[in-house]
């Protein structure tokens, strides 16, 4: 089962950052992942528990206003802007990272590499939005 993680309409429930690691931890990660008993051939949610952990530091401390819903984000590889990762995903290749939150507030960061995780047992909340 290959779930996609995408950064728009996912929710930051921290940043931290310790030595050259920083770390994203999302309260509510946007989530689709396979599902042959839809039409669409996929299922939409949010995924608990998903970190991205950014290498290449060091970093100034993340302020405050870090926190809340991603409008948009992306890291990118090889030039390439990727607004969607594999869950779980390793980025060797990885040179930069951006997050734009819907408080205005951003996050942009060069890299070394990129590593996304989530936990074994976390299962999918589906979303019936419209």
């Amino acid at each position: 089962m290959t779930r996609r993680f995408g950064f728009a309409d996912s929710e930051v429930a921290g940043v931290e950052v310790q030595g050259d690691t920083l770390r994203v931890r999302f309260a509510a990660a946007n989530v689709s992942e396979p599902d042959t008993t839809t039409f669409s051939g996929e299922r939409q949610g949010h995924v608990a528990g998903v970190v991205l952990v950014c290498r290449g530091g060091p970093w100034p401390a993340p302020g405050e206003q870090l926190i809340g819903r991603l409008v948009d984000g992306r890291v990118v590889a090889h030039g390439v802007g990727l607004a969607q990762l594999p869950l779980p995903a390793e980025l060797a290749e990885a040179s930069r990272v951006e997050l734009h939150f819907a408080n205005r507030a951003r996050l942009d960061i060069a890299v070394t590499s990129v590593s996304l995780t989530v936990p074994h047992d976390a299962g999918l909340r589906e979303s019936f939005a419209c």
